[in-house]
Parts: structure tokens; sequence; C-alpha cells
């Protein structure tokens, strides 16, 4: 079996290790990390169903762990619209070319993290409209390309939202949308008894990138928060089309 191969857990236990490191520091880019680093030795239906219980594990230990600063009430509208738009995205799935599709919201990504990284900010007026709308876009984009971070993340960064509130409330959020993705995957066969070994094998990974993440969080300062945050958008972006353009 190709996933119990040494070198593939090794490749594994690393890749996932790096992630969660990445995602405990600045609240997302689980997904956005690995998925890149293990498409050349993992097909993206084996992948997907490996690191969606891995990245549920690490938002369920951010948000308990920190539970007396979230903002349940900012949090639970911006992931209700995205819950209605994770359907949506799957009927686009279907009818649209992955291809253009994927072109198309990497490039979008990238202008909107541009914009920031120049420091520029658009005031916005409508703050809780807005974030459904995110919300809702976060969902569609869920369940066609994984790229579910990113139009929340440019909106809480654009609200200037401060780094451990802005890391603690992702981390609600995506509690709520993973538990809704990794349910969806198990109900659609793609979670088997292998991916679940294979989870068994990294869950230690999840645990010491934590640790690792959760030190590093207080040397941060907010500036150089705000520019690893847009960098990782954009490396992430830039991926996802360079993979498309080359695939």
């Amino acid at each position: 079996n190709m996933l119990l191969e040494t070198n593939v857990i090794i490749i594994l236990i690393l890749v996932i290790l790096f992630a969660s490191t990445v995602k405990t520091t600045v609240g997302f880019g689980f997904a956005l990390v690995s998925t890149p680093l293990l498409l050349p030795i993992l097909d993206l239906t084996i992948i997907v169903p490996i690191i969606m219980p891995l990245v549920l594990i690490n938002d369920y230990i951010i948000a308990i762990e920190n539970k007396q600063h979230l903002k349940p009430d900012k949090i639970l509208p911006i992931a209700g619209s995205a819950i209605l738009g994770i359907p949506l995205g799957i009927i686009i799935l279907s009818n649209l070319d992955m291809y253009v599709l994927k072109i198309i919201i990497s490039i979008i990504i990238l202008i909107a993290a541009l914009f920031l990284f120049t420091g520029k900010t658009i005031t916005i007026k409508r703050e809780r409209l807005t974030s459904m709308f995110a919300g809702f876009f976060s969902g569609i984009l869920v369940s066609t390309s994984g790229l579910s971070g990113p139009p929340i993340t440019i909106f809480l960064i654009n609200q200037k939202w401060e780094k451990l509130d802005f890391r603690n409330n992702l981390a609600l959020y995506f509690s709520i949308i993973d538990t809704v993705t990794v349910i969806s995957l198990f109900i659609s066969g793609f979670i088997t008894r292998d991916t679940l070994v294979a989870n068994l094998f990294l869950i230690p990974s999840v645990l010491i990138g934590y640790f690792i993440g959760k030190n590093i969080l207080p040397i941060i300062n907010q500036q150089l928060f705000r520019q690893i945050i847009i960098v990782i958008i954009m490396t992430g972006a830039s991926l996802t089309l360079l993979t498309t353009l080359r695939g």
C-alpha cells in the first residue's frame, strides 16, 4: 500500500509538522501549505481526506485553549454563510471547467493579497454584511478548490484584527467549516480505513507543530504577522495557479 511506505510516511510526518506550525502561528494555511508539497507523491483524492481530520484537531485545540478570546457573535454569521456556500461550490464544481475556475480564483486572491501587502485597506461600512459575503465566498471555494482561507483572512486583515484575536477566531470559524467538510468526506467515502491509519501516525506531528507555533506567535509583532499572512496567501494562490497551468 502506497500510503504505508516508509518514505511516504516520513514525508507526510514532516509536511504535517510544518503545516501545523504555520496554522498554529497564523490561524490558517494548513492545506495551503501541505497540499502543494504532497501533490508530487499523492493524489488529491487521498491528500484531502488525510489532511482534513488533522486540520480539525488543530482547530479544536486552538479554539478550546483560547475559548475566552472567541467572538462567536462575529464568527457564527460568517460560518453560517460559508456552510450555505458549500453546496453551491459543489454544483459549480460539477458544471464548470475546473481549470478555468482555479485560474480565476487564484488571480482574484493574488490581486486582493497584493493590495493588502502595499498596506492599503478598504474602509467597510457594513462589516457584518461584508463578513457574511466573505464567508459565502469561502464556502464556495472550500468545495471547489480547497482555498477556503483567503476570503476570510483577507477580510479580517483588512479590518485590522489583532494577531491573537485573528488566530483564535479563525480557529473557531474553521472548527465549524472543517467539521462539515470532514463529515461530508466521511459520508462520501473519501475518508477510508487507510487514511485514518495514516492520521494516527500523523497526530504527533500536529501536536508538536501546535507546540512550536504557540511559542513562535508571541515573538512576532503585529506588522510582521500581517506580512507573513499575506505572503502565505500569495504563495498558496501562486502555487495553485502554477500547478493548474502546468497540469
